[in-house]
């Protein structure tokens, strides 16, 4: 005897609406925990039109059940569900495939036996969890004392005005390479720019270190240490300084110190410091990319992508279709594709979202006009890493024109044919880097600013676009 419509198994008969919110719940739930951590703008265009591609899909998922797919519909959701767990919860994302696959298995009976029950309790604790992670997001962007700019108070009085600018992963200018026209106008172009502001220019000054976080932390200590990470801990960004001796001179002298900075180093908890204002921004994020003049249909690409390359377990699936799968296809003589390390869908991590320095510069140049003697800012600027955004007229490259991180490729496929590529996208974005700074200092000078104040600029570290990377 066949059960009664209105009995569990049977109970989204008359409620069809329900059968498209909870699949599309499921799809919904990690994309926007991943878009809130990376303080994505959601009413984007690219986001609003990701939604509705995700509700055509669970249209379609929650009208199969009604053409007699019933089980598919359970496994749809089960599916989804297992790999939002997976995805959100560290417990499942660090257990084996085969817990994941017996959760999978579960939530599939749960769905198909007892739908009444596992459609509310599902649908509630996913709007739950939605609303209060936007909710939350909100609320600590609000409430973080590192985004909130003090008043700066307006006077005559103190030492100069101190103005500090760590443009990251700018090459010392007498490194630069001569072997293009471009390479010899570009480095002539900026000893002019030094020149007309009135800077003593160190054309030859250089990093001892490879990496920021070993850089900066020695450079606000005044030290030389050999050893990684002596002045700051953490196994990720944003990396804690554990002293901050330059901060704590200029407190000496009365200054009031203001931070800006891209969150890979945290100088808003400087100890022994307290600071007039700081203000973060995520220093590689997918963001950045909302503020991109590219094309909606390309962010929303990119965003997908970023996402989907996001879920750890995806990157396995990849490596078991190419190192398993498409070798025993060859064996039956079927060419499986092969996948394109290069494009968006198969890297591990996305690259093109570190901007904040170009984009902060009008922030910056605000900022400036605001600082009155007696006050320093102090401003780490993260130039776009691996891939070069920028043209040298500031329009912003296609993502497929992007190049990947040179340290990511091995040694044996490194070429001074790829060298030479990456190296000219990295000079034309200094190009761009100078462009904006121009701007920057031009509207300090206007004002007369320029003529009593200090202003420190200097990089942290080189291009790293060696053959080799340093021994």
């Amino acid at each position: 005897m066949k059960p009664e419509p209105s009995s569990e198994a049977f109970w989204l008969d008359q409620r069809p609406h329900l059968a498209i919110i909870v699949p599309f719940l499921t799809l919904l739930t990690p994309f926007v925990a991943y878009l809130m951590k990376r303080d994505y703008p959601p009413m984007s265009p690219e986001i609003l039109l990701i939604l509705a591609g995700i509700l055509c899909v669970s249209t379609m998922i929650g009208l199969l059940r009604y053409a007699g797919g019933r089980r598919v519909y359970a496994m749809s959701v089960g599916g989804f569900l297992a790999a939002a767990a997976d995805y959100l919860i560290a417990w499942v994302a660090q257990s084996r495939t085969i817990t994941l696959l017996v959760i999978f298995g579960v939530l599939v009976v749960l769905v198909r036996r007892f739908e009444k029950t596992a459609t509310l309790v599902i649908t509630a604790f996913l709007c739950v969890f939605v609303i209060s992670t936007v909710l939350l997001n909100g609320f600590e962007k609000e409430s973080d004392p590192a985004s909130a700019i003090s008043h700066v108070d307006v006077g005559t009085d103190g030492p100069p005005r101190l103005i500090h600018l760590i443009l990251d992963e700018h090459l010392g200018i007498e490194g630069m390479p001569n072997d293009t026209e471009y390479a010899k106008a570009l480095k002539h172009k900026i000893k002019q720019f030094y020149q007309r502001y009135g800077f003593d220019l160190y054309g030859g000054a250089y990093s001892h270190y490879l990496d920021t976080e070993d850089s900066i932390p020695n450079l606000v200590n005044f030290s030389a240490e050999g050893v990684n990470l002596a002045f700051s801990t953490g196994d990720r960004p944003p990396y804690v300084l554990q002293q901050n001796r330059y901060f704590q001179f200029l407190k000496s002298l009365d200054y009031r110190i203001h931070v800006m900075h891209g969150d890979y180093i945290d100088f808003c908890s400087s100890p022994g410091v307290e600071l007039h204002s700081c203000t973060k921004s995520g220093w590689f994020s997918l963001s950045n990319v909302a503020r991109l003049n590219i094309p909606v249909l390309t962010k929303t690409t990119t965003a997908i992508a970023a996402f989907v390359t996001s879920y750890p377990r995806y990157e396995a699936i990849l490596d078991v279709y190419e190192e398993r799968i498409r070798p025993a296809l060859l064996l039956r003589g079927v060419i499986g594709p092969v996948l394109d390390r290069q494009s968006l869908w198969t890297k591990r991590r996305v690259h093109p979202f570190s901007v904040n320095a170009m984009v902060a510069m009008e922030t910056l140049s605000a900022r400036i006009q605001q600082l009155p003697r007696g006050h320093m800012l102090f401003a780490h600027l993260m130039i776009p890493h691996f891939p070069y955004v920028y043209r040298e007229d500031c329009s912003p490259r296609a993502i497929s024109e992007s190049m990947d991180d040179m340290e990511q490729v091995p040694l044996e496929l490194r070429t001074t044919e790829g060298r030479a590529a990456r190296y000219d996208q990295y000079l034309r974005q200094i190009g761009c880097l100078y462009v904006k700074l121009d701007e920057v200092f031009q509207s300090l000078q206007s004002s007369g600013m320029l003529g009593d104040s200090i202003v420190i600029i200097h990089g942290d570290h080189g291009g790293r676009l060696g053959l080799r990377l340093p021994a």
